[in-house]
């Protein structure tokens, strides 16, 4: 169906994507037409940008996997009737279909219609994608019907990931072959691995001024907790920023590793100052295994306002320097901060 919420600068964006390295051969076009399209070269391209990493489990090599679910039908020797049809199959738990899919030939929006179906047996959902306008030789269409989303755990695993793959043929002429929409794995995926990641949190101190009409949030405890199930490649490593209106200096006096006083090895690595931010950035010696909990007690001294402030940096608690890591898992608490102190 055509969408109408979709912008003409979407169209333009849609149709601009990159086209992939690789193309497909189309097979199975249906009857006469079939035969015709062969022999004229009619081909999908894979369309996207840089491959996503999907991470299947343990011990797997992470998976390349298209960002978007994108083809481009390019026909050079034969017109594409109205009635074409083009397919695109995909796992559900990786991407999100657009609200209707795209089809574009440079900046225009072709007319055509969707539907969205799902394999009740192997639960791969198929998007088909039926132009209702003739296309002459050549005018090469590009049809999207979705992107891949970020998943968070625990849903992050995707075991035995449905690869991607397109068909295209006439209407109400089922497919006779599909053709791989994923892309070549980068190097810089990787081996066999084993997925890890870590979470932030912690609890928070409040100290006010102005006749408690003023105040300020600052972390008096911070817990990392490793959601597994591999160990942490290198050592936990967190910065604190805060208002240093409110706040002139941060220790960390105390730390407990699953629920035991522990030596962590906690050590400043800097301590910037300016006029509006006060960051201090740390390091430990742990690589949180599955499972372990580091918490770490903060002594933090602050000083008195004047009065109202004109402005505050928000406290903000986060991991850094652990590496761009594919194997980290995304659990979407990798910081923490608070956002309702009262300055004003």
């Amino acid at each position: 169906m055509f969408d109408p919420k979709v912008s003409r600068r979407q169209v333009l964006v849609l149709g601009g994507l990159t086209l992939g390295v690789g193309a497909v051969t189309v097979a199975g076009l249906g009857p006469a037409w079939a035969d015709t399209a062969a022999a004229a070269g009619v081909e999908l391209v894979p369309v996207g940008a840089s491959p996503v990493a999907v991470l299947p489990g343990v011990g797997v090599r992470p998976a390349a996997f298209p960002r978007q679910l994108a083809v481009q039908v390019k026909h050079a020797g034969a017109d594409l009737p109205a009635g074409t049809e083009v397919a695109i199959s995909y796992d559900p738990r990786l991407y999100s279909p657009l609200p209707a899919a795209v089809a574009t030939v440079g900046d225009r929006r072709l007319r055509a219609t969707s539907t969205i179906t799902t394999d009740s047996k192997t639960s791969v959902t198929a998007c088909t994608v039926t132009l209702t306008e003739a296309l002459p030789a050549g005018s090469d269409p590009v049809v999207v019907v979705g992107t891949a989303f970020p998943v968070l755990y625990p849903y992050d695993l995707v075991a035995e990931p449905a690869g991607a793959t397109a068909a295209v043929h006439h209407k109400n002429v089922r497919p006779t072959d599909r053709r791989s929409l994923q892309p070549g794995r980068p190097h810089a995926f990787g081996g066999v691995a084993t997925p890890w990641g870590l979470e932030v949190s912690g609890v928070w101190n409040r100290y006010e001024w102005a006749n408690s009409k003023r105040w300020y949030y600052y972390p008096a405890r911070i817990t990392l907790n490793s959601v597994g199930p591999g160990t942490a490649p290198v050592a936990a490593s967190f910065s604190v920023a805060l208002d240093p209106q409110v706040v002139s200096g941060v220790r960390i006096v105390s730390a407990r590793l699953n629920g035991k006083a522990h030596d962590a090895g906690v050590r400043l690595l800097s301590d910037t100052r300016t006029a509006s931010l006060f960051e201090t950035r740390w390091t430990t010696r742990v690589k949180l295994k599955s499972g372990d909990r580091l918490d770490l007690g903060l002594e933090v001294k602050t000083r008195k306002p004047s009065g109202d402030l004109p402005t505050v940096k928000h406290p903000t608690v986060g991991l850094i320097d652990m590496g761009n890591h594919i194997t980290q898992r995304q659990t979407g608490l990798t910081s923490m901060s608070r956002s309702d102190s009262q300055w004003t």
